[in-house]
């Protein structure tokens, strides 16, 4: 069968929708856009990784142009160009931020437009399309970017500390060591004396029964001072010391009596004296009489004054020993001299104290102030009765503490001492898996996965 077809018509109708393709082409591009587009430059400072031609550009998130070249500045090679076109109307003035960004997951980078001041009211993009040069701005680095740059010194720091880490666990495992041995050793001599301590609780509770019947018996002892001083009688005091000013009254009038004593005693030397005359005239008498003794007599009398001499010498040998034994105990007697003149003149410093003393008795008992003693002596038992009270009511809380500290403070000992054996186990358990594996403290979890070993199909 044969077909009739009208080249010219099916030729003219293929060129139609081609031209009406480019036409479609040419609309979207010009009028699909949303109006004019000027031209902007973006320097971006280091790496424009994940940017490509065709990327959108956006402000605050609303997409206003893309990407058209990207190329190095021959100026400055630290930083990369990207060649854009912006929307005409886009509110982008010189100080808008441009910032590279990332998109979502896939990891596409884009560029961020923000910002702008309100008094910067300049539209840098409609001066690049009246001068025809791009307009250009200057970018920050994104986030993501700052993070990828430092993460190289964030793992290096990471390492070292991990050895600084590992560092101190070895100089720390030996004291830690020595210090759970310690508490062991703690433990078990707490263990070993729990005899002794219940026996040092028994004390202290016996302790405490003996300072209550102290208390007791300084109440009864303050009692009876108080009853004492209540039983004096301040009139026979005030006897008794109108009976002493009366001695020290006559003591001072025993002073006039010393003259005619002395007067006495010069007397009596004077009778001395007579004494000695009288023998000197019986000795003169004595002398006349041995005169007038016989010759023979006196020749006995002189064998009998040999023996005497003999006698005489015996006894000079007697006290020239003596006197050598006093002689070499001159030291002793010097010493003795010495300590008597120190007594006597202690006893005169005595004797003028004692007479200053009398002297303040006197003045004290001649003033108005002589019923005071008694009355600070009973001010002084009240007192010392109100601290037997206090020390009487602190006791009894003191007794209970310490009672209570011998039923329950043993048994909190003991938990103490359990649960520091626990955290010490723990700590050491701890370090010890740390030690074998020291990557589970920064990624965590099991390092070595468990995988099932069967086929599958």
């Amino acid at each position: 069968m044969e077909t009739k077809a009208n080249y010219a018509l099916v030729g003219f109708f293929t060129l139609l929708v081609i031209g009406a393709a480019f036409g479609f082409v040419y609309w979207m591009a010009e009028y699909g856009r949303g109006g004019p587009v000027a031209p902007l430059a973006i320097r971006i400072p280091g790496s424009a990784n994940g940017l490509s031609i065709g990327s959108p550009v956006r402000f605050n998130g609303i997409a206003v142009g893309s990407v058209r070249n990207l190329y190095i500045d021959n100026d400055d090679p630290q930083f990369s160009v990207a060649f854009t076109e912006v929307r005409a109307d886009a509110p982008v003035t010189s100080s808008t931020k441009a910032v590279l960004e990332i998109q979502g997951l896939t990891g596409a980078a884009y560029i961020e437009l923000s910002g702008g001041t309100a008094d910067d009211k300049e539209n840098i993009l409609a001066k690049a399309m009246a001068t025809g040069e791009p307009a250009v701005l200057m970018a920050d680095q994104s986030s993501v970017t700052n993070l990828l740059s430092t993460a190289d010194k964030i793992l290096q720091r990471a390492n070292d500390a991990i050895g600084e880490l590992q560092g101190f666990i070895g100089d720390a495992r030996a004291p830690l060591t020595n210090t759970v041995k310690n508490a062991e050793v703690f433990s078990k001599s707490l263990a070993d004396n729990a005899k002794g301590i219940d026996q040092f609780l028994k004390s202290v509770s016996a302790l405490s029964d003996s300072v209550s019947g102290l208390s007791g018996r300084l109440d009864s002892t303050l009692g009876a001072a108080e009853d004492l001083f209540k039983a004096l009688n301040s009139e026979k005091i005030d006897k008794i010391l109108t009976n002493t000013e009366r001695a020290t009254a006559n003591i001072a009038s025993a002073a006039d009596r010393v003259g005619p004593a002395i007067d006495s005693f010069r007397q009596t030397a004077e009778t001395f004296q007579r004494f000695g005359s009288n023998a000197d005239l019986t000795l003169q008498k004595v002398s006349k009489l041995v005169d007038a003794i016989d010759s023979q007599k006196v020749g006995k009398v002189v064998d009998d004054v040999s023996v005497a001499s003999a006698d005489a010498r015996a006894a000079i040998a007697g006290f020239k020993d003596l006197s050598v034994s006093i002689t070499g105990r001159k030291d002793d007697i010097n010493k003795a001299i010495d300590d008597f003149t120190q007594l006597a003149n202690r006893l005169n410093n005595a004797s003028q104290q004692v007479d200053g003393i009398l002297r303040k008795v006197d003045g004290f008992l001649g003033s108005d102030d002589t019923n005071s003693l008694s009355a600070e002596a009973r001010k002084t038992l009240e007192q010392i009765r109100l601290t037997a009270e206090n020390l009487n009511a602190r006791i009894g809380p003191i007794a209970e503490n310490l009672q209570r500290f011998s039923s329950t403070g043993l048994r909190d000992i003991q938990t103490l001492v359990n649960d520091t054996r626990q955290t010490v186990r723990g700590l050491n358990d701890a370090i010890t898996n740390f030690d074998n594996d020291p990557q589970r403290l920064i990624f965590g979890g099991d390092t070595v996965k468990q995988f099932d070993g069967r086929t599958r199909r």
